[in-house]
């Protein structure tokens, strides 16, 4: 079994204690002990296209 740790409150957590939320288009994981947001998910498509734009900018 796979246990974390939460850099926040220091709760050892598994992978199904975690809260799964949705923030904007975002998925995320949250501790169920102190609520701060360990996980995002990221749109690949939506992000690779803004590092490409800030990729361009600093060229």
């Amino acid at each position: 079994m796979i246990r974390i740790v939460c850099p926040f409150c220091h709760a050892p957590l598994s992978l199904n204690e975690l809260i799964q939320a949705e923030m904007g288009e975002r998925s995320c994981l949250l501790c169920p002990e102190c609520l701060c947001m360990l996980v995002t998910k990221v749109d690949a498509d939506k992000h690779k296209d803004a590092v490409s734009v800030e990729a361009l900018t600093h060229a």
